[in-house]
């Protein structure tokens, strides 16, 4: 009995090639998608969100006695900062600042409207402080050197912090920054107690301070500008406006790749000044506050910079990378198994054909 030989049609492709193509088409959708759609909400500000950074540092009140400020004492402070709610590409996040100082515990609260993205501040209905587009949390990944605004609760105000030096802080590169600004106080909890201490003081509310109290101040004055000062306090009757002012010195070490603050500190000095009209003179410091990130909260904030460096280049260079690099090589494997390939059983066929032709001529 004959056998039969079944052959693929001459040109068929391979059923290899076809696998390998839609492979490597996938490995390449797959990067894209990880690029595009995955990394960004990756380093997107998460609903969890919570910081915890304490502080260390001295604090130096008014001496009555001697009209200038007494010896430092050890302070502490806490800062927390937590997601209160998410709007999208926003979020509302809730600011509390505790100092425990010699005279009681200082705390200031605010809620911020900030891009979950690059931290910027952003547009919102909710109640929240405007914070002038001064950084509260973070800056944005790879800021680089530029002098930007710190929001400073005190003032209102967004203060301007300069590049100084590149520096290490717990293992990480970090931008030393530092800028001093002078601005009224308007934080509504310690604007009370200033006018609440200094009014104690001097019989009043704190809004005004007695003339007699003011003119020992600018009585020593030398010059014209005495003169002038002498005269304000002369025509401005028995009673005199008083501002309250804060001289602050803000330092922030921003992680170099990162955008977040690996350490923050301040320099503070309050102080009253006598409100005459066109001057403003300033008459006693009333409380300095120098404080410092611990490095045990420096360590953390490190520890946290280094780890969602990692994640995000395994997500943005790293593992696309590779699937680009995959998804290529298996997709010049599908081109050449794709090739048409020779049938070679019907080549065999036609040489044993030719050969038992041969034969029978011999």
């Amino acid at each position: 009995m004959a056998q039969r030989h079944v052959t693929h049609p001459s040109g068929a492709t391979a059923p290899g090639g076809r696998i390998a193509t839609v492979a490597g088409l996938l490995c390449l959708a797959l990067a894209a998608a990880l690029v595009f759609v995955i990394a960004p909400r990756l380093i997107m500000l998460p609903e969890s969100f919570e910081s915890t950074v304490d502080y260390t540092g001295t604090s130096s009140q008014l001496d009555s006695a001697k009209l200038a400020l007494g010896e430092a004492e050890p302070v502490t402070a806490q800062r927390v900062i937590e997601v209160s709610e998410i709007d999208g590409d926003s979020a509302i996040i809730t600011s509390t600042s505790t100092a425990k100082l010699p005279g009681g515990d200082s705390v200031t609260s605010n809620d911020f409207a900030i891009d979950r993205t690059d931290f910027t501040q952003a547009e919102t209905g909710e109640d929240v402080a405007d914070q002038e587009n001064g950084m509260v949390l973070s800056r944005p990944r790879n800021s680089g050197k530029d002098s930007f605004t710190v929001f400073d609760a005190t003032t209102g105000t967004a203060q301007e912090v300069e590049y100084v030096e590149t520096t290490t802080v717990a293992g990480r590169e970090t931008y030393y920054f530092e800028g001093t600004t002078i601005a009224p106080v308007v934080e509504p909890g310690l604007l009370e107690r200033l006018r609440g201490s200094v009014g104690a003081s001097t019989g009043g509310d704190g809004t005004t301070m007695p003339a007699t109290t003011v003119a020992p101040f600018v009585a020593q004055l030398e010059g014209s500008k005495g003169e002038e000062l002498r005269a304000a306090v002369a025509a401005a009757g028995p009673e005199i406006p008083v501002q309250y002012s804060s001289s602050n010195t803000t330092k922030v070490w921003i992680d170099a790749s990162q955008g977040a603050p690996i350490r923050s500190g301040q320099d503070q000095t309050i102080s009253v000044l006598a409100d005459l009209g066109d001057t403003v003179h300033p008459l006693l410091n009333l409380s300095r506050l120098e404080l410092l990130a611990t490095d045990k909260s420096a360590e953390r904030t490190a520890d946290t910079a280094s780890s969602n460096e990692t994640k995000i280049n395994l997500v943005t260079k790293h593992v696309p990378i590779g699937l680009v690099v995959l998804g290529l090589l298996l997709l010049m494997l599908g081109i050449v198994r794709s090739r048409p390939r020779r049938d070679r059983s019907a080549e065999r066929t036609d040489t044993g054909i030719r050969d038992l032709v041969g034969s029978n001529n011999r």
